[in-house]
């Protein structure tokens, strides 16, 4: 099943790799516990074993969710998920400069990147099948000390102009301050309006 191979990959991993991966050899008789010293594993690896425990336990008992097409997806089959950056090296260089900004500045604020509207917006026309905000993306989010967001910066999306518009159209109704991101931003004029937006404190 797919929550026992995570399982035995994540203990692999936790465990510095599979026995088959270690060239020393172990020592006959004595206890697998005892590879691992003051019980260290247990501490290390008890929370995400009870994590995915209880996801078991969900799974079993809930609705499988569904892909776009309408079909129930039971699994990700193993080798077909991959990571990709978050950000572009101008991104980042961004959001590192905002971050020195905001750290001079207004020190109680935060930057984040690539939040998701569902996250910071609540929608009234949500449902268990349905929700507008699914799918919609900021690309940096500034936020307060009591995590509620202050500012939206966004680039233009070229490749999805209908979510683009989606996206506009939530942050405007839920009268969030947005910031377009241009492609060679003027640093000082998008302070400014960041800036406008933030605490006065």
């Amino acid at each position: 099943m797919q929550f026992d191979r995570f399982l035995n990959k994540a203990v692999s991993r936790l465990s510095g790799g599979s026995d088959a991966d270690d060239p020393r050899p172990v020592p006959r008789g004595a206890p697998a516990d005892d590879l691992r010293g003051s019980g260290s594993w247990a501490n290390e690896w008890g929370a995400a074993k009870g994590a995915i425990e209880r996801a078991k336990s969900l799974a079993a008992g809930g609705k499988a969710p569904k892909r776009r097409s309408g079909v129930v997806a039971q699994n990700i089959p193993e080798g077909t998920v991959r990571t990709k950056p978050l950000m572009t090296t101008r991104d980042i260089k961004l959001h590192s400069w905002l971050q020195d900004r905001l750290e001079a500045e207004a020190p109680t604020c935060t930057i984040h990147a690539g939040v998701a509207l569902n996250a910071f917006l609540v929608s009234a026309e949500a449902n268990e099948e349905y929700d507008p905000l699914c799918n919609l993306t900021v690309d940096l989010l500034i936020a307060d000390d009591q995590g509620q967001p202050l500012v939206a910066l966004i680039h233009e999306n070229r490749v999805d102009s209908h979510k683009q518009l989606l996206m506009l159209d939530a942050l405007l109704d839920a009268d969030m301050p947005i910031i377009d991101i241009q492609p060679r931003p003027v640093l000082s004029a998008m302070w400014a309006e960041i800036a406008a937006n933030l605490p006065e404190d």
